[in-house]
């Protein structure tokens, strides 16, 4: 027989663990700092929504991850994530954890409970999944969940000023726009599943309309969301006065018509006249075929635009009026950090900003 999670408690629940100190330093502590700081975004989700299950009903079982279990305190795991735990994340904890709207949607999240015998890959994601199992079946009651659960957002609270300190060294610099176009060219050679291009694009985008007439917002999405959960239109969307505008899809990788298709047909749908189509330097498509294709919405009244990035970013930073270089470094953090990128695509753009010789400078 499942259990039910008052998702009302819940919220009470994890606001308070927010406001508290942690008081325990044991082997679960531990396990919970490995899992948190490792690179498996899913199992952090499964890890808080679990312990959060547990503090808010004594009889719930963490295992669990659909009400549907053979397990006992079996609960609706998806449910509490979406609803209490996602929404928390994006108000307090500046999507630490990863940012998804959905995580339950991912197919570590998708059995009915967690099992050894999970699909998994060996290695760390094993290892991952295994302590997972173990943290779970050490915490008992839901006193103890509440205690753990303080842990957690003192662990995350760290992570969060860690991110904050990692772009610290290169906030005042100033460069010129050749040397935003060599960072940016540099930057996209490396695609990490496609985040340097969109971070790249977004970036511009948001610079390009702090200096326009009118009240404009952009906003870059995370790359490779689900589709069934996310709520964008492209993978960069901007409003004017509030209603939507344009979107810009970016694609770092091969792509056909019907790609093109599907993003110009968001765009028709929620009433935009203007859509972009993005391509990375490495995408292969029938350019005859894509052609055909954007000549059939431009008959049905939308505005296209379908070119490589690297003109792409050329063309926006020549469009750009005169401004202060450093405004660029300040839209590449914030939409590096609007999209929870990955840990790597952060060490790489660093390491780039250390290779090119960004330097603090007072302006």
């Amino acid at each position: 027989m499942p259990v039910n999670i008052d998702h009302k408690k819940a919220e009470e629940i994890i606001l308070k663990a927010h406001r508290s100190t942690c008081s325990k330093n044991n082997k679960i502590t531990d396990g919970i700092k490995s899992v948190l700081y490792g690179t498996h975004k899913t199992y952090k989700y499964i890890l808080v929504n679990g312990i959060l299950s547990k503090a808010s009903n004594n009889d719930a079982n963490p295992i669990a991850l659909q009400a549907g279990a053979t397990l006992s305190g079996a609960f609706d795991a998806r449910s509490l994530c979406h609803k209490v735990l996602v929404p928390f994340e994006r108000d307090f904890l500046n999507n630490i954890l990863g940012g998804s709207n959905e995580p339950f949607l991912n197919k570590p999240a998708r059995f009915t409970h967690l099992s050894k015998d999970n699909a998994v890959r060996k290695g760390k994601d094993k290892e991952t999944l295994l302590l997972l199992i173990e943290i779970f079946s050490a915490i008992n009651n839901s006193t103890d969940a509440k205690a753990y659960l303080a842990c957690i957002f003192s662990i995350l609270q760290e992570q969060i000023k860690e991110a904050n300190k990692t772009f610290e060294n290169v906030i005042g610099y100033s460069p010129e726009l050749i040397e935003i176009y060599e960072f940016s060219l540099l930057f996209i050679r490396k695609s990490f599943e496609g985040e340097t291009s969109a971070i790249i694009v977004g970036s511009l985008e948001l610079l390009l309309h702090q200096y326009m007439e009118g009240n404009y917002t952009v906003k870059t999405h995370k790359v490779n969301q689900s589709g069934a959960s996310s709520k964008e239109i492209g993978d960069i969307d901007i409003y004017r006065d509030g209603k939507f505008y344009y979107s810009i899809e970016v694609k770092d990788k091969n792509f056909n018509e019907y790609d093109v298709e599907h993003a110009f047909n968001k765009v028709l749908h929620n009433h935009g006249k203007q859509a972009a189509f993005i391509y990375g330097n490495q995408a292969e498509f029938n350019e005859e075929a894509i052609l055909k294709k954007a000549e059939e919405f431009e008959k049905k009244g939308l505005f296209v635009l379908i070119q490589n990035i690297s003109s792409h970013i050329r063309n926006t930073l020549f469009r750009l009026p005169e401004f202060k270089k450093q405004d660029f470094i300040e839209s590449l953090i914030t939409t590096a950090e609007s999209v929870n990128c990955k840990e790597q695509t952060k060490e790489w753009m660093v390491q780039l900003f250390s290779e090119l010789k960004w330097e603090f400078k007072n302006n």
